[in-house]
């Protein structure tokens, strides 16, 4: 159980940082009057998401077989 949530936990730090870089290097090329910085921040968000739903459904369906009590 342990396992899997460090490696969700790694997983969703990985692609956050990821987003961060990514947006950071953006802000400082396009600056915050840009359009399309704004579109990039709205596609971060929604990958965020995506990845933040993806790897809590992948966390709860290892965690159904991997409780103490399903031994």
């Amino acid at each position: 159980m342990w396992a899997v949530t460090g490696w969700a936990a790694a997983t969703w730090l990985r692609v956050t940082l990821a987003l961060a870089t990514a947006l950071g290097v953006l802000w400082l090329v396009l600056g915050t009057g840009s359009g399309w910085f704004w579109a990039a921040v709205v596609g971060a968000v929604l990958v965020e998401c995506q990845t933040t739903r993806a790897l809590a459904a992948e966390w709860g369906y290892e965690a159904r077989y991997t409780w103490w009590w399903t031994r």
